[in-house]
């Protein structure tokens, strides 16, 4: 497929005609863009601070926002649908529409987005009927509820028709997940899109870079792509091209929806061809209510903090970072190159025409660091220099004539790069520079070189104030933004002899501040230097509806540490969902979709060594007489979980919490599969513990690998087969598969198998039926009732000699008649009504079993805000804190950590209270059997205080 091709008719045009794809350019009213665009997400960031920080986006110079829309927090319930108030998701397009800013906006129905489910509502992903992410219509019958919704407002919303949205989206990055029809599902969201009148340009990001996986182009989506690497590396520039030249392909400018946040390193896509840059997150926030998922990063299972930050350039408390100059200086090359930079064309051969040097100093053979070699061309395109040190370049032939090179310094040493021209370039260590070279202005003047970076050009100034010159006489008028030091050098070229006579030969130079006035001369090149502060790079912060950013703080007030709190005691109420089921059932199967489930049956008292819980999630613990076991987190298909002695009783009581729905979808593990319910369907109350580890028998193995099957024979009549210890037959042959078998003698039981230190793969097999598989992730198998003489066969998978563990058979009972009974947000809110405060001094002890209710008084948070917020840090152990303000529900804390478990998308032992907030409550429940403690409460200081 070629660039114009009829592929692209499908998706390049909008509609209405205010937004197309042209070939490799994004047009916008016709006029070629590159836009910079700021992940900016209402539903992480309180309303009355949603103007804020659109205003924060539009003053580091960002022209557009990418907006997650999430299914399931605008459908609270099956049927209930809210786009009121904090869900207002019109009046938040209408904002940034105000601001000046454009919107890529992105509904899904899956957004992934760390968000509970991926955005895809708990009802509808555990629902066994509906293939989830798939051209099914089960599936597509639900999200079309959503889209009737969802697009009228987006299609309200359009450029053109009083509105910012320049892009939809369709679903996102798909080709993470195995849809077997990618095209067909794309496409039929793209026509439910089409039908309710979305006409800008409709994409579907390529998460992982497979546009055809992730359904582009036949679909009648537009490609995009996500690209994550390392800062530090020297591919950046030829992966931008490869997709720049891929999107080509399908008729479309290359979109990056999604990359790393640092302002270096989008400079070099920047500079390498893209037309849209969307770094994930430049606007951090938070997650109201339940918004938290389980997600597998860092280790397999790993719960999403309260807040929501990646380091992205504005915090969630709304602060910039460091990293906003950056920002600022990388939007105002844009917008001073303007069409050019929009129409420009990386260039194929090798212009770059430099010699390169280290500024590092004398080295072991004697060479010091002024001292200029030729550098040395590699495979990746960088260029290496004399001392090794590496400098990434790209350059691009700009539109209407002239270069533009972006030179990223990844070493650790500076370097000195000389172009073609004469022009010496220092470029400090992890330094970057986005040079100008031969830049015509007006047809008349040439910027032949700099070593700063423009940062402003205006060609049609009319007037000058400046006594010596004639009004008329300006051709250009420039800022240069220095990048080494408080200098930069400019070199110009002229023709013709206009005012030659006028000026004496000679360029003239006025204004302040690094605004540099160059007027045509006689043809000689001049050397300019010019003084540039970094507060003369433009402010870009235009918006109707005024800036608020002076009265909204820094992030540098101080803390305050309370020596007291008020606390008070009131229980959630139980709401019964289930009662005296016969099994356990997963809690969506009964209605219950967020909080915590309390699972409770009666037993007859016998005495057990621990439990196994079958599909239990995420957070667990169990309660069998006088035994009583921490929480933990759990994803596993069955878990094991041994008292701490062995315990009897007439009743066993499991609570479960429901931390969030995976938002990923990862077959290692349960719990971390979309369509996984919550709670548990079963359990085992275990009253032995056998060692399974000798006297199996080893048959039909054999291995994958090409040189041929490693086979054992099983006993046939008189001939047996070879028996040993479990796993421990040595074979030459990697990898390889052996299975070995034993009879059971245990009697009609119920019973699980435990294989410890596993290592591999093992699958398991009762009776020839499959009862799963163990991994080191999932170590326990449920067999479920087995009888006398029942036939346990486990294959054996190894790669390279990994081990199998020691298998331990775990025999009980399956208990039966389970009363479910669960609370939410609703029942905590009523209990905190009900309660009762009093001044207590910190630290504070929490038993086990029911939680405390801690009170910070508003005037307290006020008094400690800094701008819009307050940061609400917490010191304790083996707590988890549940908050609840007048106005939001703020989300959960766990200080202590939970076995089983990592948490990660940002601090994780902070509530961040909006200045509009009220009371901030605060329900602690111990997450261990012998209690939990809160040492200490300390209000107010930067989000990044503590920050490694």
């Amino acid at each position: 497929m070629t660039g114009g091709s009829s592929a692209d008719s499908a998706f390049a045009a909008d509609k209405n005609g205010n937004v197309r794809f042209d070939d490799d350019r994004l047009l916008i009213d016709g006029v070629p863009r590159v836009l910079m665009c700021a992940s900016l997400f209402p539903f992480r960031v309180p309303r009355s601070q949603w103007r804020h920080r659109l205003q924060a986006v539009k003053r580091l110079g960002y022209h557009a926002i990418d907006v997650y829309v999430p299914w399931n927090y605008h459908e609270t319930a099956p049927g209930t649908w809210d786009f009121t108030g904090q869900r207002d998701i019109d009046a938040f397009l209408r904002l940034a529409h105000e601001t000046g800013l454009y919107a890529m906006v992105r509904p899904g129905p899956y957004i992934c987005s760390e968000w509970d489910g991926g955005a895809i509502p708990a009802w509808v992903a555990t629902d066994p009927s509906v293939d989830v992410r798939q051209n099914d219509p089960g599936f597509l019958d639900a999200v079309r509820g959503w889209y009737d919704r969802i697009l009228p407002i987006i299609a309200r919303r359009q450029y053109g028709q009083g509105g910012p949205v320049i892009m939809v989206q369709a679903d996102n990055e798909l080709d993470f997940f195995s849809c077997r029809d990618p095209q067909g599902y794309i496409g039929a969201l793209v026509g439910m899109m089409r039908k309710a009148g979305i006409g800008v340009p409709i994409v579907a990001c390529a998460g992982q870079g497979d546009y055809e996986r992730a359904g582009a182009g036949p679909s009648g989506a537009a490609p995009a792509v996500n690209i994550y690497q390392d800062d530090d590396g020297v591919g950046w520039e030829l992966q931008t091209r490869y997709y720049r030249n891929a999107s080509r392909g399908y008729g479309a400018p290359l979109i990056v929806t999604e990359t790393n946040r640092r302002h270096r390193t989008l400079r070099r896509l920047v500079g390498s061809g893209a037309r849209f840059v969307g770094p994930f997150l430049q606007v951090s926030g938070w997650d109201f209510d339940y918004g938290t998922s389980v997600n597998n990063w860092g280790r397999l299972e790993t719960f999403m903090t309260h807040d929501y930050d990646f380091g992205g350039v504005i915090d969630p408390a709304g602060h910039e970072r460091p990293d906003a100059a950056d920002a600022r200086r990388l939007c105002a090359i844009i917008d001073a190159l303007g069409e050019r930079l929009a129409t420009a064309e990386p260039v194929d051969d090798d212009p770059i025409g430099m010699d390169a040097s280290s500024d590092a100093g004398g080295g072991e053979d004697g060479r010091s660091g002024g001292e200029r070699e030729s550098g040395v061309r590699n495979a990746d395109g960088s260029l290496l220099d004399p001392d090794g040190q590496r400098i990434a370049v790209g350059e691009l032939a700009l539109g209407g004539g002239g270069r533009l090179v972006t030179i990223t310094n990844v070493s650790d040493a500076s370097a000195t790069l000389t172009l073609a021209d004469g022009m010496t370039l220092s470029v400090p260590a992890g330094a970057g520079l986005m040079a100008v070279r031969d830049l015509p202005l007006n047809g008349r003047l040439t910027l032949a070189a700099t070593d700063g970076e423009l940062v402003r050009l205006d060609e049609h100034r009319a007037t000058l104030s400046a006594p010596t010159m004639i009004p008329g006489t300006v051709h250009a008028v420039l800022r240069i933004g220095a990048t080494n030091g408080a200098e930069a050098a400019v070199s110009c070229r002229t023709s013709g002899d206009v005012v030659a006579d006028m000026l004496n030969g000679r360029v003239d130079i006025t204004g302040t501040e690094g605004e540099v006035r160059l007027v045509r001369a006689d043809g000689t090149e001049y050397d300019v230097v010019v003084t540039q502060p970094e507060r003369a790079v433009p402010d870009t912060a235009t918006s109707s509806g005024g800036d608020e950013s002076a009265s909204r703080g820094s992030g540098s007030c101080g803390t305050v540490a309370l020596t007291d709190v008020e606390t008070g005691i009131a229980q959630p109420e139980w709401v019964v969902a289930c009662d005296g089921s016969d099994e356990p059932r997963s809690l969506e199967s009964i209605g219950v979709y967020r909080g915590t489930a309390r699972y409770r049956a009666a037993t007859g008292g016998e005495t057990a060594l621990g439990v196994v819980l079958r599909n239990a999630a995420d957070i667990v613990d169990v309660t069998y007489g006088t035994a009583r076991t921490d929480r933990l987190a759990t994803g596993q298909s069955a878990t094991w979980i041994r008292f701490p002695e062995p315990a009897s009783g007439d009743e066993i009581t499991v609570h479960t919490g429901i931390w969030g729905h995976c938002n990923f979808d990862d077959s290692r593990l349960d719990a971390l599969r979309l369509s996984a319910g919550r709670g548990m369907d079963g359990l085992l109350l275990v009253q032995r513990e056998i060692d399974c580890g000798d006297g199996w028998i080893i048959s039909d193995g054999r291995t994958d690998a090409n040189d041929g099957p490693v086979r054992f024979g099983p006993a046939v009549g008189r001939r047996p087969g070879p028996r040993s210890s479990f796993a421990s037959r040595s074979t030459t042959v990697w990898p390889n598969r052996l299975t070995y078998t034993t009879a059971l003698h245990v009697g009609s039981v119920d019973a699980a198998m435990r294989f410890d230190g596993i290592r591999c793969r093992c699958d398991v097999l009762v009776d020839g039926r499959s009862a799963g598989s163990a991994t080191p992730w999932q170590p326990t198998v449920w067999l479920g009732p087995i009888r006398n003489g029942s036939v346990l066969s486990v294959v054996v998978w190894k790669t390279w000699g990994e081990d199998a563990g020691r298998p331990m058979l775990l025999v009980g009972r399956n208990v039966h008649g389970w009363t479910v009974a669960s609370w939410d947000y609703d029942q905590l809110e009523q209990a905190d009504r009900q309660c009762r405060y009093t001044t207590s001094t910190l630290p504070i002890n929490v038993p086990d079993g029911g939680g405390v209710w801690v009170r910070v008084a508003s005037d307290r948070l006020k008094a400690a805000c800094d701008g819009m917020n307050t940061v609400v840090r917490f010191r304790g152990s083996h707590l988890q804190l549940t908050a609840v303000t007048d106005r939001y529900r703020l989300g959960r804390v766990v200080l202590g950590g939970l076995p089983g478990t990592g948490f990660a998308g940002g601090h994780g032992d902070y509530l961040l209270v909006p200045e509009d907030a009220g009371d901030l409550r605060v329900y602690c429940e111990a997450t261990a059997a012998s209690g939990g403690r809160l040492d200490g409460v300390t209000l107010g200081g930067p989000i990044d205080l503590r920050r490694r």
